[in-house]
């Protein structure tokens, strides 16, 4: 057994509320002593004092030089900190969170007192997974259809058309259409200029209000009014409810072109002919449903360990990351000019009740994340240096930016975490006992194709 790094006199454990404990420490005088003076050795060998050595100065000559008041932080630092460690490890806790120290009583130089602080931070609790082993989750069934190769085609068609500007037709569903448009309101403009909408699909626009339809048949630089009613939830305050008249001027008419499906086609795609390209399709369709199905069956396994688990989840830990939540929401909305409060008049919603449906949101977050850590302790799971490295490879890909600053940017422990809890998920699905449902399969995934090229105009946005 190990020597304590610091001797303590006492420790007394108080528990509060919502896994909240307080430890009131007591160091012994010798261990302040001994602390103090490796603190002062540590100033003796940095510091350059005229006439010595580093490191050979007399404690009062360092002391002197360096000033009571620095030596008292560093010995305050390096034993609070000792101390609270040796006392957790003592006592079998496991922190869920930095810990406030608070009441600290110190004289560094009177070799007969002892140093008390008080310590308050959240431990994570007892849990009882029960039988982790062979929980019993259903996997959906299903073939690869000639269907879903069809679809996968289709979509890599789309997905590659180009955009070509029409003329002297009117607009039809389904092309790309570029305008502007004047909102009046009592007669009276909103704002000088009309705004510029994004390019959108004729009939697929998502605009709220709908406008797709007053646009059918409209030519370029045809402009169109017509009334429409804004959504008594509209996120814009002033004209939630109101009837407005749009002006709407077509600038651009873009008719949608797919390539041919054959084997030139094949072969700007990276394969040899269309009979190649079918069979890779066929490849990156299975590969992709293999992966949303076991997506879904690590969902299914984690949701049944998180149903029989049996725990108390910290609610003093729930109640920060609520604030923490709220908190960030305020920052963002900041840098937009606004604020969280005329935000949730506008989405019709109290603080009272966002707050709930984080408290909600997050408590159920905490309680698989505490459920995942133990199984990742129980079992040793680990995180390697070359699952680390992917990661960031991933992440580098995905962002379009260097590992590098990733590295600095991202929080390592955090990661970490996230980490584990997926093995810790992925060793519960190895152990489960999985059965064959005729149950539909998850929503169905195509492989990403490459984005759509367009001739003569701008890409759309």
């Amino acid at each position: 057994m190990s020597t304590p790094v610091v001797q303590l006199n006492d420790v007394q454990i108080e528990k509060g509320e919502g896994g909240l404990v307080t430890l009131k420490i007591e160091v012994a005088p010798e261990a302040v002593r001994k602390t103090r003076e490796s603190v002062i050795r540590d100033y003796a060998r940095r510091v350059k004092i005229a006439g010595f050595r580093p490191g050979h100065a007399p404690s009062n000559i360092v002391r002197r030089t360096v000033g009571d008041e620095a030596i008292l932080q560093a010995l305050s630092d390096k034993l609070v900190q000792g101390a609270y460690q040796q006392a957790i490890d003592e006592n079998g806790l496991r922190p869920l969170n930095q810990a406030q120290v608070s009441d600290l009583e110190m004289d560094a130089f009177d070799d007969t007192k002892a140093v008390t602080f008080a310590a308050s931070l959240i431990v994570r609790p007892e849990v009882d997974l029960g039988e982790v082993k062979g929980l019993e989750i259903s996997r959906p069934v299903g073939e690869i259809t000639e269907e879903h190769i069809d679809s996968g085609l289709q979509r890599l068609r789309d997905e590659n058309a180009v955009l070509k500007n029409i003329e002297g037709r009117g607009a039809q569903d389904g092309d790309v259409l570029n305008a502007e448009l004047q909102v009046y309101v009592g007669g009276e403009a909103k704002g000088e200029e009309p705004a510029n909408l994004r390019a959108f699909v004729l009939g697929q626009s998502g605009f709220i209000p709908s406008i797709d339809e007053h646009l059918v048949g409209a030519e370029l630089d045809e402009e169109r009014r017509f009334d429409v009613t804004y959504p008594s939830d509209f996120n814009d305050a002033d004209l939630a409810g109101q009837v407005a008249e749009f002006a709407v001027k077509v600038t651009a008419i873009k008719e949608k072109v797919l390539p041919e499906l054959d084997d030139e086609f094949a072969v700007r795609m990276g394969t040899e002919n269309l009979g190649h390209m079918r069979e890779r399709m066929r490849e990156a369709v299975a590969q992709a449903r293999d992966n949303e199905i076991r997506n879904f069956l690590r969902e299914q396994v984690a949701q049944k360990i998180s149903n029989q688990a049996v725990l108390e989840v910290p609610t003093e830990l729930v109640e920060r990351r609520v604030q923490e939540r709220i908190h960030h929401q305020e920052h963002e909305l900041q840098h937009e000019g606004k604020t969280l409060d005329a935000k949730l008049e506008e989405d019709g919603q109290t603080r009272e009740e966002l707050e709930n449906t984080l408290r909600e949101e997050i408590a159920t977050a905490t309680r698989r994340e505490l459920i995942l850590d133990e199984i990742a302790g129980r079992e040793e799971l680990k995180v390697t240096e070359n699952e680390f490295a992917e990661y960031y490879t991933q992440m580098s890909q995905m962002l379009n930016q260097p590992v590098e600053n990733l590295i600095d940017r991202l929080d390592a422990a955090a990661i970490h975490s996230s980490l584990l809890r997926r093995k810790a998920v992925d060793w519960l699905l190895d152990q489960a006992v999985i059965t064959e449902s005729e149950d539909a399969l998850p929503e169905e995934s195509t492989p990403a194709a490459e984005p759509v090229q367009e001739e003569e105009t701008a890409s759309v946005a």
